[in-house]
């Protein structure tokens, strides 16, 4: 059994919605990240960061227990302990870094700088512009990458996918102005959404 430990943010998105896609057992320990549930002595003896999301498989290698920490090393561990979601075929692995990591480092960086500065009691206006300017160009590769391709990574639903949804969807949500004339973006977005897996993912009630 696994227990997940997350809020619905992005990163929290990941995570449950891999869980949910795997069909692997889990139990989701929601965090209130507004009662600084994340900061508190038994949450930082898992993650010293008092960063969501952390997974603790009971079950892990040898059967002993694992506690992971991160979102992206969250989508790789289960993606290789339910044998889902990763390309096997060399040449497909290979082409599958890229797109994988430009998630994790471009574009849900620059997502998190523009909901980190909005939050702020006097945001900075040039600042916010600018880095929804560079998320803007970001969905533009993106939106020409997915006109001649299903997925992210190419033709099979990979990690890449999972983990370039949790953020694109909340941009959608929150701020829909450079998340918006992405035909083809869109496509693989309600395509990804309309997963059963996906759909309950989102749910964290």
């Amino acid at each position: 059994m696994i227990d997940l430990y997350a809020a619905p943010t992005t990163n929290g998105l990941r995570a449950k919605i891999m869980l949910d896609e795997t069909g692997l057992d889990y139990n989701l320990r929601r965090v209130n990240m507004q009662a600084r549930e994340h900061k508190t002595p038994e949450f930082l003896a898992m993650n010293p960061m008092g960063l969501t999301p952390v997974i603790v498989d009971h079950d892990g290698p040898g059967g002993k227990a694992v506690t992971i920490p991160q979102s992206i090393a969250i989508l790789f561990y289960l993606a290789e302990k339910s044998g889902k979601f990763l390309p096997q075929d060399p040449a497909a692995r290979a082409a599958f870094w890229d797109p994988m990591m430009n998630t994790a480092t471009d574009i849900g960086p620059t997502y998190g700088a523009v909901a980190f500065i909005s939050r702020w009691s006097e945001a900075n206006a040039a600042a916010t512009e600018n880095f929804q300017q560079r998320f803007r160009e970001y969905c533009a590769v993106w939106d020409a990458k997915l006109a001649n391709q299903r997925y992210c990574a190419g033709d099979e639903v990979t990690i890449a996918d999972f983990s370039f949804f949790g953020i694109f969807t909340r941009a959608k949500s929150n701020y829909a102005a450079m998340a918006t004339g992405y035909a083809n973006l869109d496509r693989w977005h309600d395509e990804i959404n309309a997963r059963p897996g996906v759909q309950k993912g989102l749910n964290f009630d």
